[in-house]
């Protein structure tokens, strides 16, 4: 069994996670996740997880992804907002992820010993600003209107976000196993069909 999992399982302090790092989630998504990365490795121990960060690619609805719902603060122009610019993301788009499973898959056929817990992130960092900004630039699209807020986030936040959830992603890589799509290149095939 392949469970997916999240880089939120992690607080953001001590970034780049290795895949022995201990958790400690922020908020409710992270130990959901948890524990279900507990339930899948203690059901079998020839079970994979995968922990992945915030997934872009093609969607039915914009907001389906936080990713790509940033293309709504952008086309809405008379409405001026404020994005974060303070936690870091390693966005990877969604086929990279479905490759990388397939290559797992295939791997594990080979060899049983192929199994615990493995990481995959992006390989460019952005936070939610720089992701709106590089899309813009990919769109030609005004941005003006939208304002990096670069504060940190209130402890009354309702739903915490870890700062750095950079994933150390060597044990993948030493496989043979990974590929990252530019963001400026996942972004427009995700988006392109939401541009008039």
């Amino acid at each position: 069994m392949l469970y997916i999992s999240t880089d939120y399982v992690f607080d953001g302090k001590s970034p780049p996670y290795a895949v022995d790092a201990v958790p400690n989630p922020l908020n409710l998504y992270g130990k959901t996740k948890l524990n279900g990365e507990e339930v899948t490795l203690a059901f079998g121990k020839g079970n994979i997880v995968l922990r992945v960060p915030v997934l872009y690619g093609p969607v039915e609805y914009v907001a389906e992804s936080a990713v790509t719902v940033l293309l709504n603060s952008l086309l809405q122009t008379d409405k001026p907002c404020k994005i974060s610019n303070y936690e870091l993301r390693r966005p990877s788009h969604v086929d990279d992820i479905a490759d990388i499973c397939l290559q797992m898959a295939m791997k594990r056929l080979e060899d049983e010993n192929i199994c615990g817990i493995f990481h995959w992130c992006g390989k460019e960092v952005f936070t939610k600003y720089g992701m709106l900004v590089q899309i813009a630039r990919v769109f030609h699209l005004p941005y003006s209107h939208v304002t990096p807020d670069s504060n940190l986030p209130s402890a009354t936040t309702p739903t915490p976000r870890p700062y750095d959830t950079t994933l150390d992603t060597s044990r993948l890589e030493q496989l043979g196993i990974g590929y990252h799509t530019p963001f400026n290149v996942g972004i427009k095939s995700a988006l392109q069909s939401w541009i008039r």
